[in-house]
């Protein structure tokens, strides 16, 4: 059986949840899909399998026969992407992408991920992009970044499981604008860490405004309304609060005007 349950203060009825269930009991930290799977924040020893993994890729007797421009190619094609997986779902420690990196730059260096040799050339220009004289191979850094950015789309957009994520943990909030509270796990606000970096790279279009706050939605110069003039001034706009019309603070006395509701019906005001 693959599935399994766990139990936080559920003494008095634990069996009855197993019989009923019928899954087998665990604890915590399991692995699930290759990742730990942990309450806390990830460390350097959470994450060991991965250091294991490329050093073993880097040590393989197939990896000791290639010549530089090979050991290079094996870098941006296989190994180099090891590590995909681990940065879409968690902001990697320092010491971790430190030591992936040092595996690598030792690799394309002697042929081995445990070959100490001097490098011929700085590792900072070995991840600098082909089209600025470099080799062309990712900074693991700027890459896990990009790899969480990736999943800050997919919560804006509602296009995936986060949409269950954002009910539970925005609710009627705006994400630019919830606080980072402690009972948040370490996994989320690190996400939520990102928003700053997210906003240096949207941008908006016209649209149908479904997925879209005009209050709260960062669209002008990198801030909303709401930040730059507080909720006073949405309220003496005369427009739509929380999703309901209100009535303009003046009428031209004499003309009719028609609107569309904004639950779809038409009416006169």
């Amino acid at each position: 059986m693959k599935s399994s349950i766990f139990f936080y203060n559920t003494n008095s009825t634990r069996q009855v949840i197993i019989w009923m269930a019928q899954f087998q009991q665990d604890t915590l930290p399991i692995k699930y899909l290759g990742l730990p799977l942990i309450t806390k924040k990830l460390s350097k020893h959470d994450c060991t399998p991965l250091i294991e993994r490329i050093l073993a890729r880097a040590n393989s007797w197939v990896s000791k026969s290639l010549s530089y421009a090979g050991r290079l190619q094996l870098i941006k094609s296989t190994m180099a992407s090891m590590q995909v997986f681990w940065c879409s779902s968690f902001m990697l420690p320092v010491s971790v992408i430190k030591e992936c990196e040092k595996t690598l730059r030792r690799f394309l260096c002697g042929g081995s991920g445990n070959a100490v040799k001097q490098s011929l050339v700085k590792w900072a220009k070995v991840c600098t992009p082909c089209q600025e004289g470099g080799f062309g191979v990712k900074n693991l850094t700027t890459w896990n970044t990009a790899l969480l950015l990736k999943q800050v789309w997919n919560l804006l957009t509602d296009h995936s499981l986060w949409v269950q994520c954002k009910m539970y943990l925005i609710r009627k909030h705006s994400f630019w604008t919830l606080p980072i509270r402690g009972l948040h796990s370490w996994a989320w606000r690190q996400i939520m860490n990102l928003r700053s970096t997210t906003l240096m790279h949207l941008l908006y279009v016209i649209g149908r405004g479904n997925e879209f706050s005009l209050w709260y939605d960062p669209w002008l110069h990198g801030a909303s309304i709401h930040a730059l003039y507080g909720h006073g001034v949405i309220h003496d706009a005369g427009m739509v609060v929380t999703k309901r019309y209100r009535m303009p603070l003046f009428l031209i006395s004499g003309v009719g005007l028609k609107r569309q509701g904004i639950l779809g019906r038409s009416s006169k005001v």
